[in-house]
């Protein structure tokens, strides 16, 4: 072994001595220099599809462009902690959430899991017709989607249970 050189540093020497004698040495510039430009592109392809993959990335429009305006579905967002009081709608099951529509079709809100989400998971479940609700409940804010925590919820129309006043 070299004096004052450990093991992994006489493997590198070795190799590093060999390196002139391997096919592709001689162009050792060139093959450089594309694997930075490939890497380059690769790094730039990949910045670009995740920036148009996120919906809070936004460009700033060239001067004298007109501004884009946000998609429908951003102006409909609502925001954190606002309070809803007998907002009149309808619940639906999706899959395992439970989505409240309001009547005139303009937000849905994922209902957050509590105790009252609970039970009308079960009035929704059992009756086939949608039913008219009147909801009361704070809606929440996570990745740009909006939930509603459901404080209470009446039913207005359909079946009329012991169970309708929640």
């Amino acid at each position: 072994m070299a004096a004052g050189l450990s093991l992994g540093q006489t493997r590198w020497a070795s190799l590093w001595a060999r390196l002139p004698s391997l096919p592709w040495a001689h162009c050792g510039g060139w093959t450089c220099a594309a694997a930075l430009l490939l890497a380059a592109a690769a790094a730039l392809n990949w910045a670009e599809a995740s920036r148009a993959a996120d919906p809070r990335a936004r460009r700033s429009a060239p001067a004298g462009t007109p501004a884009k305006s946000p998609p429908p579905q951003a102006n409909l967002r609502v925001r954190e902690g606002t309070e809803i009081v007998d907002q009149l709608g309808y619940f639906q099951i999706s899959g395992d959430r439970v989505v409240f529509f309001t009547a005139d079709g303009q937000r849905r809100f994922a209902g957050l899991e509590n105790l009252q989400l609970e039970r009308i998971a079960r009035v929704v479940a059992d009756t086939p017709q949608p039913l008219q609700w009147g909801v009361t409940g704070t809606i929440t804010e996570y990745r740009g989607a909006n939930f509603l925590l459901v404080r209470r919820a009446i039913l207005k129309s359909g079946l009329l249970s012991p169970a309708g006043n929640f």
